[in-house]
């Protein structure tokens, strides 16, 4: 009995890590960096646009487009899932641990 319970622990400490998230303050971070409505090249053959979404096949977005915060915030919180499904288990990192490295993945 005891064992089934130190699993149930560890099981339920394991999910409340496995389901960390992104603070408000470390997306305004992101955003607080410019917002460009026009997607640009950056010199190594790449495009980006918004608050600095790399453009892919798929995402709705020309070369000759022009997008609103709206669409650029769309194209930020998808690439932010993506990167926090990347990250796997978070054991014993705090919030600003969590967002810092969040953040570095997003700039890459």
């Amino acid at each position: 009995m005891a064992l089934l319970q130190l699993l149930m622990a560890l099981l339920q400490h394991t999910q409340l890590q496995l389901n960390m998230n992104i603070s408000h303050k470390a997306l305004t971070s992101i955003r607080s960096k410019g917002f460009r409505a026009k997607p640009y090249h950056d010199g190594n053959g790449n495009l980006f646009v918004g608050y600095g979404h790399k453009v892919v096949p798929g995402d709705g977005v020309a070369v000759k487009d022009i997008i609103n915060t709206f669409k650029a915030s769309e194209l930020l919180e998808h690439d932010v899932k993506q990167i926090v499904g990347s990250i796997g288990a978070t054991n014993n990192m705090t919030q600003e641990e969590f967002d810092a490295l969040v953040i570095s993945k997003y700039g890459h």
